[in-house]
């Protein structure tokens, strides 16, 4: 696909962070599976995330010239932090975050779960298509990997049920994978990558080729089911854990989906998550086992 413009969207109407503790596949997203919900995580992205340094670079350019003022050394990073590590903590930085982020004034955008990508009852590979690696393949290390799972409420699916889908929406929804990347990379040891799986919706393609032949000079568009992932690498975010939480994210709470497009972090979250895009999609692999393969999309 040439073009994804948002359509891409979630189901969450409860403002609580009640959370299943795993998280559930699209393909059968329903109710608390949690060894479901595991089905759609392992990272295999740093390679093709090093391809948005220069991109990550200019964001972090663009933050310090701002009007921003770094904080006195030995400031906080943040108001708030996790007590544990690991998925306990990961799980506490979901709990704590998503609840600020509304599909409505009433209604939460998604509930977040944290995938333990270490369960041997439920075998997984995550991978991206590399030709150079064996078998097609290259998978990231699950033990330094920690993955989100966001999900709607009030569908079927995961889906966000509330609202209508849209740019914005999407937006907010980048927004708040950053904020659980940053949070993760900034209190969680050990972790190298941030997957966070978005809901599903629906996003529309562009393509030249249509079994009938479109106008002159025009491009035939469909609309098909995608479902979309966020990856973050630690090294191309670590400017922004070395200066104060609020000078990447100046507000105190996430704006609200009509208010995202004009919050002053709009751009910078633009282009930090452009490069960290991933269309997702769960096969199995040779030895029976499931494989989430995230391919990369052309930046937003």
């Amino acid at each position: 696909m040439n073009r994804l413009q948002a359509d891409t969207e979630q189901a969450a109407q409860s403002p609580g962070p009640a959370a299943p503790a795993l998280a559930v596949p699209h393909s059968t997203r329903a109710g608390a599976d949690r060894s479901r919900h595991s089905r759609k995580f392992k990272a295999a992205i740093g390679a093709v995330l090093l391809a948005g340094a220069a991109s990550l670079a200019a964001a972090a350019v663009m933050l310090s010239s701002g009007a921003a003022t770094k904080a006195s050394a030995g400031g906080a990073w943040s108001v708030w932090q996790p007590s544990g590590g690991g998925l306990a903590g990961a799980q506490q930085i979901a709990d704590y975050l998503s609840p600020y982020y509304r599909a409505s004034s009433t209604d939460q955008l998604a509930v977040v779960t944290t995938v333990n990508l270490n369960d041997p009852s439920n075998p997984l590979q995550v991978v991206i298509p590399n030709s150079a690696a064996p078998g097609g393949y290259q998978a990231l290390d699950p033990s330094s990997t920690i993955g989100y799972n966001l999900c709607g409420l009030n569908s079927k699916d995961c889906s966000i049920g509330v609202g209508t889908p849209s740019a914005n929406r999407l937006l907010l929804l980048r927004r708040e994978a950053l904020e659980l990347a940053l949070y993760s990379f900034k209190y969680l040891s050990g972790v190298q990558t941030v997957v966070a799986l978005l809901p599903p919706g629906h996003t529309v393609s562009s393509s030249r080729l249509s079994a009938k032949p479109a106008a002159s000079g025009q491009a035939s568009s469909s609309s098909q089911p995608v479902d979309l992932a966020l990856a973050f690498d630690r090294s191309e975010l670590q400017p922004f854990l070395d200066r104060p939480l609020r000078e990447t994210l100046p507000e105190s709470l996430p704006p609200t989906v009509d208010e995202v497009p004009y919050a002053p972090e709009s751009e910078l979250v633009s282009v930090i998550t452009a490069h960290g895009l991933f269309q997702e999609q769960t096969e199995q692999a040779q030895d029976g086992s499931n494989m989430v393969v995230l391919t990369p999309l052309p930046p937003q």
